[in-house]
This record gives structure tokens, C-alpha cells and sequence, in this order.
């Protein structure tokens, strides 16, 4: 049988995203809980080496093909189809973050999960971070904001 996983990866698309670890479910229950029924044993190192991962394959697809265009296009199209249908079901896209999660100064546009329908984007759904998830997200804000005080943006 087949389980919907469900994940957040937010922040700066790339070397400072932050996996939501607290909000990740399978089949509806929280990975922590998950993994300790399954008696899984896991370390925080496990889980950071796994968003390493995460982060990397992209390099590693566009190494191997030259592109990532289908992974694109899919979420182009799921995204489409949200707000054409007016599903509003929530989608990590980037949304300007002032005030959210405690990032305050300049204007970061950073993926945060959303909720998408007829009108685009209907408001940002307060997901659950822990202190440390919301001081790794408030770090990918920072470097956002750095580089567009590079660009003069």
C-alpha cells in the first residue's frame, strides 16, 4: 500500500532551504512518530544529510542531463491546476516573507507554503517551525536579502 508523504522544503531555493522536518507526515502521521512505530532509528545528522541530498541531486540531474525541465514542468502544471480549478491546496511558492516566521527588514521573496486558488495566492499557512527550523529559515531570509544588496535590488 502506498502513502502520501507530505513535505516542506522552504527558504532560498538552494544551499540554505530549510526541510520542515516537525511538519512531515506519512499517511497523515508526523515523521517522528512514523519512524519511531516503524522502530527506525534516525539521528538529527540522518535527517540533515538527507535535505544534503535533497539539495544536491538537482546539481546531480542537471550534471548528468543538462536540465531539470520535467520536475519544472510538473510543478508548473500542479501549480496551474490549483488555481484554475481553485483547489486552494497549499503549495510552497515564493511569497514575499516580511513579517512572516520572524523575518523583519528588507523585502525576501522566499518559498513558504501557501494556499493557492482562482485569485493566485490566497495567504501563507501558518505552518508549525520549531526554534530551530524558524532560526534556519530567518538565515535563508538574511542571505536573500544579501544578495540582492549586492545587485542593488
Amino acid at each position: 500500500m502506498l502513502s502520501t508523504l507530505r513535505a516542506y522544503i522552504v527558504g532560498e531555493h538552494g544551499d540554505s532551504s530549510v526541510a520542515l522536518w516537525s511538519s512531515i507526515s506519512v499517511g497523515g502521521v508526523p515523521i517522528h512518530s512514523f519512524l519511531e512505530r516503524q522502530q527506525i532509528a534516525y539521528e538529527k545528522q540522518t535527517l540533515e544529510k538527507i535535505h544534503k541530498e535533497v539539495v544536491e541531486g538537482a546539481y546531480e540531474v542537471i550534471s548528468l542531463k543538462g536540465y531539470t525541465s520535467w520536475a519544472i514542468g510538473y510543478s508548473v502544471a500542479s501549480l496551474a491546476r490549483a488555481i484554475l480549478r481553485d483547489q486552494r491546496s497549499i503549495h510552497p511558492v515564493s511569497v514575499l516573507a516580511k513579517g512572516f516566521y520572524g523575518i523583519h527588514g528588507g523585502e525576501p521573496f522566499l518559498s513558504l507554503p501557501a494556499q493557492l486558488g482562482r485569485s493566485g495566492v490566497l495567504g501563507v499557512t501558518n505552518v508549525h517551525l520549531t526554534e530551530e527550523e524558524e532560526k534556519q529559515l530567518q538565515k535563508s531570509a538574511k542571505t536573500i536579502l544579501e544578495l540582492q544588496a549586492q545587485l542593488g535590488i
